[in-house]
């Protein structure tokens, strides 16, 4: 267990994971955050047992610690049918070791966004390490190498995964490869794995990390939880102090995602359309292809979406207004939580938002790997103006 905190140590917390799991929905670009509640809980009884996981900066480090990226691959369902028990993160850790020469000292998100926002602070804890306060994608990408680590050179390799019934393996090969591998393990093994990888020194993570990911996971965690626990207890018709009686609830947390995130509102309304699309991505993917059309009560413009497991285009009227890899997200006004499409009918009251990617994802390189045209989309990005 762990002792007290010590003055300005950060810390993870049993009673920090609601705010956590609601980040991490946020996070997920709507789609991929369904379904993963059971993880919370699971997340909950482990930091029961085990106490708080310090959340460290990665410059707070020694530069030599020996750290791994931990996230899941596979289905969140397959996931909560078959859940982790907690060990396969030592499992991971032993196989990573006998490779960079000794322990791991620190571990760092693959991602921090639905479910790999919450598995990583459980990886640090069953080992009784600190979790590094920044990620790789900053929201969800299908690919295990869609990182900024890959951006920056750093090996995926050794990739070491582990399923629920602890059988491990270890590989060594490139980026692609290795996620090809690794993916049809995952669907042999009852549908997910856990992974460590990008294995490294802390101090090689300046330029090659997205650092305060988990701080603004749980930052957007809390305006959301903190909406609705406001909402449960003032009266429907009852104004926030300061705001006129004809302010509905959804703008109200709208504005305050819009100041925690730096997000654009690009729309809301009814939904008019959801369904299969007939567009396919130029690389396999795993998921569904599908499309939704939003009528937005205030201009009347008809704003699509694109998804592919996570939402990837937002057209208004045609033109291309928003992409990855920015954040589409999709705010239900019924029940004032973030959803996707598998969540949606025709009918449904929803808000869009585009959060910006941090900025390495729009520079050429970037865009190549997590950009539209990654997606099978033939489409400049809205932020790539004249180049």
């Amino acid at each position: 267990m762990s002792g007290p905190a010590r003055p300005g140590e950060r810390r993870i917390a049993v009673e920090d994971v609601p705010a956590l799991l609601a980040g991490a929905e946020f996070y997920s670009t709507s789609a991929a955050g369904e379904g993963i509640e059971f993880a919370g809980l699971w997340l909950e009884d482990l930091l029961a047992h085990t106490g708080p996981v310090r959340l460290v900066a990665a410059a707070e480090l020694d530069p030599a610690t020996p750290c791994a990226a931990v996230g899941a691959m596979g289905s969140t369902i397959a996931m909560a049918e078959l859940p982790p028990s907690g060990e396969e993160a030592e499992v991971l850790a032993r196989d990573l070791a006998g490779r960079v020469g000794g322990p791991l000292g620190a571990v760092m998100p693959l991602n921090a966004a639905s479910v790999n926002a919450l598995l990583p602070v459980a990886a640090a804890a069953v080992l009784g390490l600190p979790l590094i306060d920044c990620d790789g994608m900053g929201r969800v990408f299908p690919l295990i190498h869609q990182t900024t680590y890959e951006l920056a050179g750093l090996p995926l390799c050794p990739l070491a995964v582990v399923s629920a019934g602890h059988d491990s393996v270890l590989l060594d090969t490139g980026s692609v490869r290795a996620e090809r591998l690794a993916r049809s393990m995952a669907q042999a093994a009852g549908g997910w794995l856990l992974c460590g990888l990008y294995p490294t020194r802390a101090g090689e993570l300046g330029d090659a990390a997205i650092h305060g990911s988990m701080s603004r996971v749980l930052e957007v965690g809390r305006v959301l939880c903190g909406h609705a626990a406001e909402g449960a207890r003032r009266e429907p018709s009852a104004p926030t102090p300061g705001e006129g009686r004809g302010t509905a609830p959804h703008e109200r947390l709208l504005r305050e995602l819009v100041a925690a995130t730096g997000a654009s509102v690009l729309g809301g309304g009814r939904i008019v359309e959801i369904g299969p699309s007939v567009r396919q991505a130029g690389t396999v993917y795993p998921g569904n292809p599908l499309g939704l059309v939003v009528n937005d009560h205030d201009s009347g413009r008809l704003i699509r979406l694109e998804a592919h497991n996570e939402l990837v285009l937002a057209l208004a009227d045609g033109a291309l207004t928003a992409a990855v890899p920015d954040l589409l997200c999709l705010l239900d006004r019924g029940t004032m939580r973030m959803t996707g499409p598998e969540r949606l009918s025709a009918g449904d009251q929803v808000d869009v938002l585009c959060v910006p990617a941090a900025p390495v994802w729009h520079g050429a390189a970037g865009l190549a790997l997590g950009g539209p045209g990654a997606f099978g989309f033939p489409l400049r990005h809205p932020r790539e103006g004249g180049r």
